[in-house]
């Protein structure tokens, strides 16, 4: 393959990198991204309280509760980092890994702070295997990270996984592979308590091959899991199953007899979420779809030709977790869609308030401690001085080294506030796709101009070589 052939499939196979929106009980923040940075909202406040202007591939977070939101992202520098942001006080940065992100693709992050430990799981997948993803497991205990390698997954474009979390704080890990004229479930859970995983366990088969899936555990531990089938005439299943007792390591997954509904291609993609009780299901084909099970059977809600843009739903309360691909409402700012049929409580306030007005206080009594980096190359099994990612708006991917134990607690990783005018989160960080295909075009017509020196190059040196022989 040719060098602009690489450089143009390269640059057209770029993440597009949905906002989210973290919710928390009956609060909310919205994280805005694309592949120029992200910028961190609180409700009803114009501007952000925290905001990255690094190019970035992958960005992803969570609410802990009020005033705190975990952020990991994903530069295309290929540093993988952490972020911690707990009210008024300084925002804390760690470096976690650098990546390989030159021949490698990374999809679906997932992120699971519990006290001091941390979780983060994602898949990735190698250029020379597209259709392999093997899914990474990172695991900070609270005094050092280590990675575990949880299996892989077999599909064109998305690998299949999702990881839910129960009552007592355990993990569980769901992946959906094909092989051959079936796909297969495979099951496994991280202990919350001592911290060890289980081994995965081939828990359903089901017929065909499953083309998209989400999962989600409600606050019972019920577990439900949605998949997807492309049948023979064309058309796209829902069809469901759930495990009564998600404790119960040898609770069976009951499938349902029948599909949930049939729709026509093109199929994009789906969601679920349980509000208030009641379980949600969004298919995203040529229309949105929106449907509810109160424990009575399905029922169709709301249909109709698409008008919303994708979105990640990120929600922590109490008693439940739901991560679920979504829809972003048009007209009212930073909500979900249908946040009217879901229950979904929204604020009003007379006046938009400030930062500073919105964390006054911090959550936590204390400052809580930065995460030490991990570094791979590493094989010496003595500790490591901590070093912290400092980013600004002047000096980015610095590393600065903590010189002991003792003063880590004082040490911070600081991620300068930029103020940001009254807009929109898509107006202050609107990409500008014109000036992209313009640098494009630029490197492109670059390439063909060395290629064509290249052959001129060549072309001169075999008639100097043509000339040596005739003398």
């Amino acid at each position: 393959m040719k060098i602009k052939e690489v450089i143009v499939l390269a640059y057209l196979s770029r993440t597009t990198i949905a906002p989210l929106l973290l919710t928390y009980e009956n609060e909310f923040m919205y994280l805005h991204t694309d592949s120029q940075g992200c910028a961190l909202f609180g409700e009803n406040s114009p501007e952000p309280f925290y905001r990255i202007q690094e190019p970035l591939l992958l960005a992803h977070g969570i609410m802990t509760d009020s005033k705190t939101v975990h952020l990991v992202i994903l530069k295309t520098n290929g540093e993988l980092c952490y972020t911690l942001i707990s009210g008024a006080s300084t925002p804390q940065t760690t470096l976690i890994a650098k990546l390989d992100v030159r021949t490698t693709v990374y999809r679906r992050f997932f992120l699971f702070p519990q006290g001091k430990n941390i979780h983060i799981f994602y898949a990735y997948s190698h250029q020379s295997i597209r259709d392999l993803w093997r899914i990474e497991h990172r695991f900070w205990n609270g005094a050092s990270w280590h990675s575990a390698h949880m299996g892989e997954v077999v599909h064109q474009l998305e690998p299949l996984y999702h990881v839910n979390l129960d009552n007592q704080g355990n993990l569980h890990l769901l992946t959906i592979t094909f092989q051959g004229r079936h796909s297969l479930l495979f099951t496994n859970r991280f202990n919350g308590s001592f911290h060890i995983w289980g081994s995965p366990t081939e828990t359903l088969k089901i017929s065909g091959e499953v083309v998209d899936m989400t999962a989600l555990m409600t606050s019972d531990n019920v577990h439900h899991l949605y998949w997807v089938v492309k049948i023979p005439n064309g058309q796209f299943e829902v069809r469901w199953a759930q495990q009564a007792d998600a404790h119960e390591l040898a609770s069976t997954w009951h499938p349902s007899p029948a599909p949930i509904k049939t729709f026509p291609s093109p199929w994009k993609s789906i969601g679920a979420l349980e509000k208030n009780g009641v379980l949600w299901l969004l298919a995203h084909t040529d229309e949105e779809i929106l449907m509810q099970n109160d424990g009575k059977g399905w029922k169709l809600i709301s249909s109709h030709t698409p008008f919303h843009q994708p979105l990640q739903w990120v929600h922590k309360g109490k008693k439940n977790f739901h991560q679920s691909y979504w829809l972003e409402d048009q007209v009212e700012r930073c909500a979900p869609a249908y946040y009217h049929e879901l229950g979904f409580a929204r604020k009003q306030a007379n006046t938009l308030t400030t930062p500073s007005q919105s964390f006054a206080s911090p959550t936590l009594p204390h400052t809580p401690p930065p995460v030490p980096a991990f570094y791979p190359e590493l094989s010496s099994p003595s500790p490591y001085p901590i070093q912290l990612v400092s980013i600004s708006e002047n000096e980015s991917n610095s590393l600065s080294p903590v010189p002991s134990t003792a003063e880590a607690s004082n040490t911070l990783s600081e991620i300068n506030v930029l103020e940001a005018p009254e807009n929109t989160p898509a107006e202050i960080l609107q990409s500008q796709p014109v000036k992209e295909q313009a640098d494009l075009k630029d490197l492109i017509s670059a390439v063909a101009r060395l290629e064509q020196e290249n052959s001129e190059l060549q072309r001169l040196s075999s008639a100097v070589a043509q000339l040596k022989q005739e003398n």
